[in-house]
């Protein structure tokens, strides 16, 4: 339909006209005198009456409008307001580049949380000689070992049936201890000098930690100028690492000496062999290497080390150094806590037979004997470490908080406090071969069941760890996008977050590296042999915000 002009106009000035006219509402009413004297009286309509004529509510004064004993607070401006202090976080006036700028930022309180699956790796057991320094070995093929090698094919000892057979091998003269056990099938006391007979080994050895799940809960909040705390808490399930060589049994029954002797020492190898520190030399050698003996274990050679660990930590972040379009740079500060729980353990069978050494099959070669009972060695090395402290560090943010993706990490520096406990114990450490060979034969003292072999050593210390974290962190909000998903009211404010975390810890007492190898008559002891400790980390999150 189409209005013509002319109507407008008539109609705009019809409705000028109108207003101009008094009108009245209200009937006069019936009842005189119910009112004031002098008040104008309004018709009303009823058996009510007149009622007081009330004038335009432009003139009036704000106490006709609200009830009498209304508080200040909620009267009109400039008490209510959206734009006043109450509501308001930070008002800053600055200069930049000679133009003048006003920030409001209003007050804005953002809390999050999130549930963390974490990917572990621990650092390795380390590189830690299972035994007492020994001997250095010398290089077969140019003779220069450190100190003053010995020919022992053709050197001219006490007793010629020392070394058996004449075997070209060197060794390095020195204090420490001889590395060959006594293992020789006839009356010599060792049978060969070729290092690679008799492994020494080391706990570069054990197959490298794999990788272990964990957790970690994070919550904390974000004010609108940047300040906010963090909380997390963190745990990881245990990781070992192993070296095993030979077994216990041969398809289900225990091996025995008896077994041994039945099989003609076939089912032996020198799995491994230990120096041990006795404090007693070899009565032949004491003039040419240090007091102690190295033992053999030609059933079962066994290391396992475990490591677990868990965490926690607060985080106050300031009020941003710089600040720009979609980066961030702010400094915080905190406390953290870290607990973590080594053990090593070592497992070692020998069958207590004496024997030649084929060089060909490492093997038994012609007859065997029994110098003593066969046995088990035993050795664990747990340490416990509680490490708190304070730390500060950065956090950088690129992209804003609101962004569909952003980048954020963390560079975190702490010196903290390390109470330290170290626990060794165990069974049967020494060499009882030599000396039932030819000290007290056929009844080595350590096995004498009369005898204390047991042992259990313990040793607690405080002293400052340094550590140092970084984290990089992408967060996605993938959920926005995803059918369905997208629809449910608790993923309305979620997002993805995946990223890295190196942890490093100085000043860490490891356990295999915190034994003093010691064999009987002495027993192993604690040994303070710091080094330092190490975990990366991938993290799989689900972040809210509310």
């Amino acid at each position: 339909m189409r209005i013509q002009p002319w109507m407008i106009t008539v109609a705009s000035i019809l409705v000028l006209v109108a207003v101009q006219a008094e009108t009245s509402g209200q009937q006069p009413g019936g009842y005189p005198g119910s009112v004031p004297p002098g008040a104008p009286m309004v018709p009303m309509q009823g058996q009510y009456g007149p009622g007081p004529h009330q004038s335009p509510y432009a003139t009036n004064h704000p106490q006709q409008i609200y009830p009498p004993g209304t508080p200040a607070e909620y009267q009109p401006w400039p008490q209510i307001s959206p734009f006043n202090a109450p509501n308001v976080a930070m008002d800053q006036h600055y200069n930049k580049d000679g133009v003048w700028f006003r920030d409001i930022v209003y007050r804005k309180r953002k809390y999050f949380g999130s549930v963390e699956l974490m990917s572990i790796a621990f650092r390795n057991p380390g590189n830690s000689t299972i035994g007492s320094p020994y001997a250095t070995r010398a290089d077969f093929d140019t003779m220069f070992p450190l100190g003053v090698p010995i020919d022992f094919a053709n050197m001219e000892a006490p007793d010629p049936n020392i070394f058996g057979t004449p075997t070209p091998g060197w060794m390095t003269v020195d204090d420490r201890i001889f590395p060959i056990p006594s293992v020789d099938g006839g009356n010599a006391q060792f049978d060969q000098v070729l290092g690679y007979l008799y492994p020494i080994r080391n706990t570069n050895q054990m197959s490298n930690l794999g990788r272990t799940l964990g957790t970690q809960i994070r919550w904390g909040f974000e004010n609108e100028d940047g300040t906010g705390l963090q909380l997390t808490g963190w745990w990881a399930f245990d990781d070992s690492a192993r070296f095993k060589s030979g077994s216990d049994e041969i398809n289900g029954v225990p091996v025995t000496q008896a077994m041994s002797l039945a099989a003609g020492g076939q089912n032996l190898l020198i799995r491994g062999v230990i120096p041990y520190y006795t404090g007693e030399p070899i009565a032949q050698l004491a003039s040419t290497f240090g007091p102690g003996r190295t033992a053999k274990y030609d059933i079962l050679f066994e290391m396992e080390q475990t490591t677990r660990a868990a965490g926690t930590s607060i985080s106050l972040y300031t009020q941003p150094i710089y600040k720009s379009k979609g980066v961030k740079v702010r400094p915080l500060w905190g406390a953290r806590y870290t607990y973590l729980d080594e053990n090593f353990r070592f497992r070692g069978i020998d069958s207590g037979l004496t024997y030649d050494i084929d060089e060909e099959t490492y093997r038994p070669d012609g007859a065997i004997s029994p110098a003593h009972a066969l046995y088990e060695a035993r050795l664990n090395s747990e340490v416990r470490s509680h490490v708190a402290g304070p730390e500060v560090g950065l956090r950088f943010d690129l992209g804003d908080s609101d962004a569909a993706f952003k980048v954020w990490a963390e560079t975190i520096f702490g010196l903290n406090a390390n109470q330290e406990n170290i626990s060794i114990w165990g069974d049967n450490i020494g060499d009882p071969l030599h000396e039932a060979r030819f000290e007290n034969i056929g009844n080595p003292r350590m096995l004498d069941p009369t005898v204390q072999s047991e042992f259990l050593d313990k040793k607690s210390s405080t002293h400052v760890s340094p550590s140092f974290q970084q984290s990089i962190f992408a967060e996605v909000a993938a959920f926005r996008n995803l059918p369905l998903i997208r629809n449910a009211s608790i993923f309305e404010d979620t997002s993805f977050r995946f990223g890295y975390t190196f942890f490093w810890l100085g000043e860490v007492a490891r356990p295999a590296e915190s034994i003093k190898w010691q064999g009987f008559p002495l027993f192993p002891e604690v040994q303070s042999n710091r080094t330092s400790w190490w975990m990366h980390q991938l993290n799989f999150a689900v972040d809210w915000t509310f």
